[in-house]
């Protein structure tokens, strides 16, 4: 499955519960139920990904592992998350089912997963990096035009299920076709969202939070 859309990001920092009355007075309404998410990025020795987000390239990207709630015998996808100018592309393949954390960790360590055409047309030295987690609650508009997800209770993790910092930061994200950028950018004028809207990266924030703790 490939999919192209646009991405806004706005930060709320602990304590500020601003963000709920903004999504009761937009008139968004729940699309999901309430998820757990959990993702474990791949990058290269040298952290080259985390390098291109930090200097702006044009063309980047992230790859990781991705699965929702509990690992038990759940689908768990591989992604490719790539930027293109304004443009977010994620590419998104099932690997499979597996019972649990272990047997998934056993299955990337293989030479099945490192041989496959999934991590084996990138860069030969990638590997496993930072494990973040949080909840996520998916909104959208009733005109569709405009899907909002809200990730909170963010933990980084040098090493799961240890080793880990929890972030304060809720992350409101906009995301939406690029034919409805008109739409979405007086949306955003109408509802003052504009100094709120920052570059944000769950992992360059995270691997930036590890270094400065001295956990890695």
């Amino acid at each position: 499955m490939i999919e192209n859309r646009l991405e806004k990001k706005f930060i709320y920092n602990e304590g500020d519960l601003s963000h709920k009355f903004f999504i009761l007075n937009s008139m968004f309404k729940k699309t999901y139920s309430q998820r757990k998410i959990n993702s474990i990025y791949y990058d290269t020795q040298s952290h080259k990904d985390v390098w291109d987000n930090i200097n702006g390239f044009g063309n980047r990207k992230k790859l990781r592992i991705r699965w929702y709630n509990e690992i038990n015998n759940s689908d768990v996808f591989f992604e490719e998350k790539r930027k293109i100018n304004f443009v977010t592309q994620k590419v998104v393949k099932k690997i499979g089912k597996f019972q649990n954390y272990n047997e998934l960790l056993k299955f990337l360590d293989s030479e099945k997963f490192h041989n496959s055409d999934l991590i084996n047309k990138y860069e030969k030295n990638y590997i496993k990096t930072i494990f973040i987690q949080y909840e996520r609650n998916y909104y959208e508009l009733p005109n569709k035009k405009l899907r909002l997800t809200v990730d909170k209770n963010i933990k980084i993790f040098n090493q799961f299920p240890k080793n880990f910092l929890n972030l304060d930061e809720t992350i409101l994200e906009l995301k939406y076709d690029l034919k409805n950028s008109d739409f979405v950018n007086n949306f955003i004028k109408e509802q003052n969202l504009n100094d709120r809207n920052k570059k944000f990266s769950k992992y360059v924030y995270s691997f930036i939070t590890f270094n400065e703790s001295g956990l890695v």
